[in-house]
């Protein structure tokens, strides 16, 4: 059985939903009707309404101020019921909501604040975080591809910056070119943020040009960049450039020893060059030493591989008891076990694996072994006749569910499937033909 490599997703090292953090602080916006404030307020006396406002919000802003988002929720909805034409209520009332969750109810008071004080650069700019904290994508890329267009009151380029980077990362996956181009604007108001230059790295790949992404990861690794240089250790891995992997590899790891994602990395290269042993013996002292759901799922994944069965058996059931709805480690766990010959073992964590996910076909079959081995035909000829509708039959297939009706004296439909074996075999498993031929001869012996 050919091993399913579990290959831990390299995260971004930073979510445009969570790492931009909505702002509260700076310079009030004016009334639409007004002229857009400056970078700081402005010296002119305040009119009285103007005042009143400033007044009537303090109040909630205290409450802002000390986190209690609940009692400034329901503060500014009084104020708001009242000062309907207020942007700066309506923001601190988005910004409220958006600490309580409510990502939905936010992104509607940020819309308000933001129509009626349109040049406000904050306001477009949380009204997008909130969209994306809502799911719903497409809005926040549209407010924020406003926002850039905008100037911040407060922060300067580098506050700009961080928007552009927002909004790349939300179009990395789906709009890569366009994300590209907007890391690179990211990148140049804000040069200290090296998630800028790492994400268009991400998005010259995802574009299909694994050339200029090597570049960027080339000049982040050089700098040290840690996710950088695991990203690049995985484009020369794909690339089958083994000797380029490890080398960075190697390298990292000998300046940061207890790196856990590196170790991964570093056994899934050795693995994929056949180095089954060396992968292991690079991985087992780290999961010892510091054991973590990653790393221990690539190293079980490896003792099966190598047909180590009883230590994959020990850390797959800990991964299936940690993740009970994972369908995979119940299929990686069922199948060590059943090469243990713990046949009804097997059989129950295989069955979880294909109730937690139908689709996962590479499953059935061993399944239907695991139930023909606890004399289960009746489940075996169920599992293989749903395998049949995810995956072709193969020769095994049909004789396995030969032997199951055989075994069921259910003769004619097994004659059927040792015929269709012995039509598929052809001649590449003699063991089974001749088994499949001497028991056509008992059941059919006109």
């Amino acid at each position: 059985m050919a091993i399913r490599k579990l290959i831990p997703a390299l995260l971004l090292a930073w979510s445009a939903v969570s790492a931009l953090p909505q702002t509260r602080s700076g310079p009030r916006p004016a009334p639409a009707q007004k002229p857009a404030p400056a970078q700081k307020p402005p010296q002119k006396p305040l009119q009285k309404e103007d005042a009143r406002s400033s007044d009537d919000l303090k109040p909630a802003e205290d409450l802002l101020q000390k986190q209690q988002y609940q009692q400034a929720e329901e503060t500014l909805l009084a104020i708001v019921a009242k000062q309907d034409a207020n942007p700066q209520a309506w923001f601190d009332l988005g910004f409220a909501r958006s600490h309580l969750g409510n990502g939905k109810d936010a992104a509607a008071a940020y819309r308000k604040a933001a129509e009626l004080s349109p040049k406000w650069f904050e306001a477009r700019q949380n009204l997008g975080l909130a969209l994306a904290r809502s799911g719903d994508s497409t809005a926040a890329i549209a407010a924020l591809q406003v926002a850039v267009t905008l100037q911040p009151a407060a922060g300067g380029e580098p506050a700009l910056g961080r928007a552009w980077l927002a909004l790349a990362q939300l179009m990395e996956e789906s709009r890569p070119r366009e994300a590209l181009a907007a890391y690179q604007k990211a990148a140049e108001l804000d040069p200290a943020n090296p998630e800028a230059s790492l994400g268009a790295a991400r998005s010259a790949e995802r574009s299909g040009n694994p050339a200029e992404a090597e570049q960027r990861y080339l000049k982040l690794a050089g700098a040290g960049n840690p996710e950088s240089i695991e990203r690049l250790a995985d484009l020369y891995l794909r690339q089958k450039r083994y000797a380029d992997a490890e080398s960075w590899l190697r390298k990292y790891l000998a300046a940061n020893p207890g790196n856990v994602a590196a170790q991964v990395q570093l056994g899934k290269l050795l693995a994929a060059q056949g180095k089954t042993q060396e992968a292991i013996a690079a991985l087992e002292p780290v999961n010892n030493a510091a054991p973590a759901p990653a790393l221990a799922r690539e190293l079980a994944g490896l003792y099966l591989e190598a047909k180590q069965y009883d230590s994959a058996a020990r850390l797959f059931e800990t991964l299936a008891a940690q993740a009970p709805n994972d369908a995979q480690l119940h299929f990686d766990y069922g199948s060590t076990l059943a090469h243990q010959h713990k046949y009804p073992q097997a059989q129950a964590e295989l069955l979880k694996a294909v109730q937690l996910k139908p689709g996962l076909a590479e499953a059935y079959f061993d399944l239907a072994y695991a139930a023909q081995q606890n004399k289960n035909y009746e489940l075996a000829i169920r599992v293989l006749d749903a395998r049949a509708k995810l995956q072709p039959e193969t020769p095994a297939s049909y004789f396995l569910r030969a032997t199951a009706y055989d075994s069921l004296r259910m003769y004619k439909p097994a004659a059927a499937n040792y015929k269709l074996f012995l039509a598929a075999a052809a001649g590449k498993f003699p063991d089974q033909e001749f088994q499949a031929r001497h028991r056509l001869k008992a059941i059919q012996p006109d």
